[in-house]
């Protein structure tokens, strides 16, 4: 315990931090490539100037128990989602989609190389539906079919071990049955680093944010992935209750009306009508 409440005091983190594979898988890497967010513009809409919701029309994972953390509030439940898809064993990857359908622009925001982003199926968490590695300060666009309802995750390919892990930021999302997208960013998991998400219908509306919080933080706020990595823990425990030195720290740091940081703060949801969110990936720990 004495070990864990000094990590982040004696710089251990940062050693850590340096150990992150950055290598892409091998093959071709020629995808369809698209200009730099401009993140200035993006945040400078106010908050107030579009509208944010609780929830929405946001269909959320339904997660009865974890092997490490947390415990979700959503009423749509588990047994309702699959029977909505079955959940894949064999994950497509890709370099890249073309940019003429529903989907997702991801941004590799993090200087320290290639970064895996893997796409997941609500109640599908042993093996992602999809999945991409993404060059430093690169930009892709992944499609995803009609009435998808997921996350997405930072990470490497311990993910793809058939083995539960929920530790991460997440960016949910869900297309409903207009193919209108709604999304928001949650804490509520994990953090391993900043996702910033805006609509691509001209509405203005963004949540999220950029900046590095992952070192500062109370020293029992931190938890372990399984490639070493140390991040911000879950803010919810299995039997609901709080976190509440991580929670405390993120609504210090982010915001509630920025992010889900448990699920009875902020209305952090938005909506975009052309089916398309761009998100940003900043420096993280995958």
């Amino acid at each position: 315990m004495l070990l864990k409440a000094l990590l982040p005091l004696a710089g251990l983190f940062t050693a850590v931090t340096a150990q992150v594979t950055s290598a892409a898988p091998a093959g071709p890497t020629s995808a369809p490539s698209f200009p730099a967010p401009d993140l200035k513009k993006i945040t400078s809409v106010p908050q107030s100037k579009f509208k944010s919701y609780k929830l929405g029309s946001l269909h959320r994972a339904s997660i009865k128990t974890t092997p490490s953390g947390p415990a979700d509030n959503s009423s749509v439940t588990e047994s309702a989602l699959s029977k909505r898809w079955e959940c894949t064993r064999s994950p497509i990857f890709t370099w890249g989609d073309a940019d003429n359908t529903i989907g997702i622009r991801i941004t590799n925001g993090d200087s320290g190389g290639w970064r895996g982003f893997y796409i997941y199926h609500n109640s599908c968490d042993n093996s992602p539906y999809k999945y991409i590695w993404i060059e430093a300060g690169q930009t892709r666009f992944v499609s995803l079919p009609r009435k998808f309802e997921g996350r997405i995750v930072r990470g490497e390919d311990y993910l793809l071990n058939g083995q539960t892990q929920r530790l991460a930021t997440w960016f949910e999302f869900a297309f409903d049955d207009a193919n209108v997208v709604w999304g928001d960013v949650s804490l509520i998991r994990g953090t391993d680093g900043a996702v910033l998400m805006w609509s691509e219908d001209g509405s203005g509306a963004w949540k999220g944010w950029d900046w590095w919080i992952l070192d500062g933080a109370p020293g029992d706020s931190y938890a372990q992935k399984p490639n070493g990595q140390w991040v911000l823990k879950w803010t919810v425990n299995n039997d609901k209750s709080i976190n509440r030195d991580v929670r405390d720290y993120l609504m210090r740091t982010v915001g509630a009306d920025r992010v889900y940081v448990d699920d009875d703060h902020g209305n952090p949801v938005i909506s975009s009508r052309n089916g398309r969110f761009g998100t940003y990936w900043g420096p993280g720990r995958p």
